[in-house]
Formats: structure tokens, C-alpha cells, sequence
């Protein structure tokens, strides 16, 4: 695909991907020996676990702006060097504290990353092998959560696992080193933007970053006091992040969020779908490694098996989604998601009336089940609701969409955490089972309101407009709308056209960028 230096490229961009992904997975079935070497308390516990993706959210949509500045190569090389330096700080730690530090290093490092691997796709490949690169990036992410927890689980099971979780850190230094001198070397230097908007929306992150820590702090510390001041604080950043995002688009600049965002329903349920089963996955995730690891005694690599099947089923189901969303569209989402709450409802009786191995067994056999009805949701409910961004605002609702997933993340796997380790303090017995219980029941919550996010979309679709009369009201078969990439999402409006890329370029999987933008809501 391409030339040897594009092929080159493109695997370099796929590994430095493929490591940064790799550590949110890894890490999941680290945290008890972590926690127990550095005799960390819960609320520190609950701080590693959401700190890397509340990092990485944070760090998406300013970063994806400062690599069209500055060049996605000098951005590129930053943030994997970032990556390495906490890699190593996190490795050394002496107590959890360095562990939290080092974790949001590492979120900020990769978040900053992340965009410009994306990027340098889009500018290296054009129409079909574009759509190949692009491709390629979600098998590596899906290969991530597949390896991840079985890398995870032998490192700790083979040798002390006070020592394993250390080396799960340290593993990274010697890629990271080998990475950068190959991304001096291999990767392009995009053009930099010139002329026009070339904004950084600094105190929209720095305010809409309050909000995410502010409205995690109380699923960590519980109510009380500290909660009030916190959720407190939370609201009036949010209030302020919205007042400046829209001064700031009065401005002519470009925001975090797009205030036409707001006028699109179909956007923001779509981004409700999302942000709700992103969070089931991160919270099932951290309940389940807690019940099995914690609350049965079992080894780490046994506990990886149980977890494999789930990220194989997603994987599995990924390749073929596209097909699954020209057919049955909105549909098709609404039904997986229904299929998706009843496989957690089957976890929860399975532990709940079975002994520890056979539950095991039957949650890895359902999980598998559950990885394909997530699959079945993920893509298509991202090209369903980016399609339906207002024009001109489609790349600032890629980066939000992936926000709002990053920020569920954080905020679920610590509150179910949470609920887990502060409700139960020695868990085992009954108390695991009833915080296993506990926990079904949060994600349960969060997957009913996606669903009926679902269906209110699918009924707004079903609505006649007169919009559904006209040829450019909607993209046919459901898949004419494809993802842009974070540094589209901070350039679509602004950003001049390169040398032989015309507006009728196309986007991965061959669609124009006119179809992309096209607003599709009543």
C-alpha cells in the first residue's frame, strides 16, 4: 500500500498507536497488586484507574488544533516521548501518588499522540488506500484490547506481581526510545496552517478539564462536604465553558464545541448512545477484574481469559459493522444495545448463583456475546452520529464525540470501582458477589438510557421532514457519512486546501468531505 516510505509511516504510526492503546487495557488487571504493593486506599485506586483516560480526553481536540500549527510530526514526537518519560517516572513510583501523576502524564502524552497518528493517515493516503490506513488503525486498537489483557495477566502470573506491575510500566521506555528516532527519521513534515484561523481554544480545555475532574472527584470521596463544593464547582465551570465557547465562536474562532452542535439532535443523541456504552465497557472492565482477581483469589492470567473473549467479539463484530449499518441503520443500533443489556443481566445471574469457575466460564462465554453486540454499535453509531453534524462543524464534533467517550471512561471505571472497594472493604464472599451486583446495576442504568437515546433517534429519523424530500438531506444506506480524524475535526472550516486536494477530496472509504459536512437533521 503506497510507497516504501508511506508503508513505513504508516507501520510507525500503527505501533506508536497500537502502545498507547495497548496501556489502557494492560493496566486493568495491575491495579489490585498495584494497590496492594504501594498500600494504596481506595480513593487512590480509583485515581489510577480513571486518571489515564480523563488525560487522554482532556489532551484530544487541543492537541489535534496545535499539531495543524506547529506540524503533526513535531506533535507526534512530543507525545510519545511523553509517554516514555511517565513510563519510566510510573515504573520507579514509591506510592500511589507518582503512580496518579504518572498515569495522567502518560493520558496527556497519548492523547496528544493520538490525533497526529490520525492525521498523518489522512495526509500520507488518499481514497482507497486512505480507507485501508484507516483501517488498519481500528484492527490495531482492537488487537490492543484483545492483548492487553492477556499481556497484562502473564507478566503478573510468571514473577512477583509487586514487580510485574512495575515492568507492565518499564516495558515502554526501551519502544519509546526505539520510536522516536524512527519518527525523526521516517515520518513527513505536514505543512503547517497558514493564514486564517489558527485559534487554540486553551481556556475552553482549561474549563471543560474542570468540569470532567470536578464531576469525578465525588465518585471517588464519596458524598459528603467535599462532593457539594466539587459538583459545586463543576457547575459553574460548565456554566463558564459555555459562555466562553460561545464568545469565542462569535469571535470567528474555533471552539472545543460548536454551538451549531447544539441545534442537532441527531448529534447529541447519538453522543448520549456513545458516551454511556463507552462507559459500560470501561466499568464492566473494573468490576470484573476486581470481583475475579479480588473477590475469588484468581490468578491474573486466568482472570485475562475471562476478559479476552469480550475485546475478541467486539473485534470480530467491527469488521463486518459496516455491512450491519447499510441494512438495518439506527435500527440494527437499538437492537444490539438491547442485546448488549441482556448479556449483563446473564453475567450478574451466572455470579450471583454459580461457583467462582463456572460463573468464570460462563462470563468469558457471554462476554464473547457481548464484544459482538458492542461491535455491532461502536462504528456504526459513530458515522450515524457524526453524519449528522451541521456544515462546517463536522471535525469539531468528531473530537467532542471522542471526548465525551474518554470522559465516560474515566468517570465509570472509578465510580464502579468505587462501589466495589468502599462498600465492601474486604471483598470476598457474599460482599463480592453483592458488589458485582452493584456495579450490573450502574451499567445496566447507563445502557437503558442509551437505548432510549436510541430509539428517540430512531423515531426522529422515521419522522417525514421536508428535508428527507431533498437528494442532500441524508447519506443513502446509512454509510455515506464516514469518521473524520481528530485533526479534520480541528480544520474542516478553517484550514486551507493542500497543493492537489481539492473540496471534492475524498475521505476514507471514498466519500467526499461535502458529504461528511452535510447536516441531516430535521
Amino acid at each position: 500500500m503506497g510507497t516504501n516510505a508511506t508503508r513505513s509511516a504508516l507501520w510507525l504510526c500503527l505501533g506508536a498507536g497500537f502502545i498507547t492503546l495497548l496501556d489502557q487495557s494492560v493496566f486493568v488487571l495491575a491495579v489490585p497488586a498495584m494497590s496492594a504493593s504501594l498500600h494504596a486506599d481506595s480513593g487512590s485506586v480509583q485515581w489510577i484507574l480513571a486518571s489515564y483516560s480523563l488525560a487522554f480526553g482532556v489532551a484530544l481536540v487541543p492537541a489535534g488544533r496545535l499539531g495543524d500549527i506547529v506540524g503533526r510530526r513535531t506533535l507526534f514526537i512530543a507525545g510519545i516521548a511523553v509517554f516514555g518519560a511517565s513510563s519510566l517516572l510510573g515504573g520507579l513510583a514509591t506510592d500511589s501518588s507518582w503512580v496518579i501523576v504518572a498515569r495522567l502524564l502518560q493520558g496527556l502524552g497519548a492523547g496528544t499522540l493520538n490525533p497526529q497518528v490520525l492525521g498523518l493517515l489522512q495526509d500520507i493516503y488518499t481514497g482507497h488506500d486512505r480507507a485501508k490506513a484507516l483501517g488498519a488503525y481500528a484492527a490495531a486498537g482492537g488487537s490492543a484490547a484483545v492483548c492487553g489483557p492477556l499481556i497484562g495477566g502473564l507478566v503478573l502470573s510468571l514473577g512477583d506481581p509487586a514487580i510485574g506491575w512495575r515492568i507492565l510500566f518499564l516495558a515502554n521506555v526501551p519502544l519509546v526510545l526505539i520510536l522516536v528516532p524512527l519518527a525523526f527519521a521516517l515520518l513527513p513534515r505536514t505543512a503547517r496552517t497558514r493564514g486564517g484561523n489558527t485559534s487554540i481554544d486553551i481556556l475552553g480545555a482549561l474549563l471543560l478539564g474542570s468540569v470532567v475532574v470536578a464531576s469525578l472527584i465525588p465518585t471517588i470521596y464519596g458524598a459528603g462536604a467535599v462532593a457539594v463544593i466539587c459538583l459545586a464547582v463543576g457547575a459553574a465551570a460548565l456554566l463558564a465553558f459555555t459562555g466562553w465557547e460561545i464568545l469565542y465562536h462569535r469571535r470567528g474562532k474555533t471552539p472545543l464545541l460548536s454551538a451549531a452542535l447544539a441545534t442537532s439532535k441527531g448529534y447529541a443523541l447519538g453522543t448520549v448512545v456513545a458516551l454511556c456504552q463507552f462507559g459500560v465497557g470501561a466499568g464492566m472492565a473494573a468490576v470484573t477484574s476486581f470481583y475475579f482477581l479480588s473477590g475469588t483469589g484468581m490468578a491474573p492470567l486466568a482472570a485475562a481469559a475471562i476478559l479476552a473473549p469480550q475485546a475478541a467479539g467486539m473485534l470480530l463484530a467491527s469488521s463486518f459493522s459496516w455491512r450491519f449499518l447499510a441494512r438495518y441503520k439506527r435500527a440494527g443500533i437499538v437492537f444490539a444495545l438491547l442485546a448488549s443489556l441482556a448479556t449483563l443481566v446473564a453475567k450478574d445471574v451466572f455470579v450471583q448463583r454459580f461457583d467462582s469457575a463456572t460463573a468464570a466460564l460462563a462470563v468469558a462465554v457471554v462476554g464473547l456475546l457481548q464484544g459482538i453486540a458492542t461491535g455491532l454499535v461502536v462504528a456504526p453509531n459513530q458515522t450515524l452520529t457524526l453524519g449528522h453534524a451541521p456544515l462546517g462543524a463536522a471535525g469539531v464534533a468528531a473530537g467532542f464525540y471522542q471526548l465525551s467517550q474518554r470522559f465516560a471512561a474515566a468517570l465509570c471505571s472509578a465510580a464502579a470501582a468505587g462501589m466495589f472497594l468502599q462498600a465492601h472493604g474486604a471483598v470476598t464472599g457474599g460482599a463480592a458477589k453483592e458488589a458485582f451486583h452493584q456495579g450490573i446495576l450502574l451499567c445496566c442504568i447507563l445502557l437503558g438510557v442509551a437505548v432510549v437515546a436510541g430509539i428517540l433517534d430512531w423515531l426522529r429519523e422515521a419522522r417525514p421532514t421536508k428535508a428527507a424530500t431533498t437528494k442532500a438531506a441524508r447519506p443513502e444506506n446509512g454509510s455515506a457519512a464516514v469518521v473524520p480524524s481528530i485533526e479534520e475535526s480541528t480544520t474542516t472550516a478553517t484550514e486551507p486546501l493542500a497543493p492537489g486536494r481539492d473540496s471534492g477530496s475524498t475521505t476514507a472509504g471514498g466519500t467526499s468531505r461535502a458529504d461528511v459536512t452535510k447536516p441531516v437533521d430535521a
